[in-house]
């Protein structure tokens, strides 16, 4: 299934989901792209970028929005699996005086 392309529809459905469910943490930007998991197998790749380095929602959350992803998968007879990836930017260092 490699090859198959994302719908404009299946794209707006994954991204009100993650909009939905985490974007009170800072959500900057939702990327959905089709991969491949360890076996090969196909999937939808939703990487879920934040402003705030402290911001990433709580493993239960998480869990609550993957499950909430996958459901609404399942509903729109999608056969891919679903997968988040949490990227938080590191926070910045402070920059050095000069003295």
């Amino acid at each position: 299934m490699i090859g198959a392309d994302i719908s404009p529809t299946l794209r707006a459905a994954i991204e009100a989901v993650v909009w939905q469910e985490l974007g009170r943490f800072g959500v900057s930007e939702v990327e959905v792209t089709e991969s491949e998991d360890a076996d090969g197998d196909p999937v939808i790749l939703v990487n879920v970028h934040y402003r705030d380095p402290e911001a990433e929602p709580d493993f239960k959350v998480a869990s609550g929005a993957l499950t909430k992803l996958n459901d609404t998968l399942f509903e729109l007879k999608e056969p891919r699996f679903g997968y988040i990836r949490h990227k938080v930017q590191d926070a910045m260092p402070e920059p050095r005086s000069r003295r």
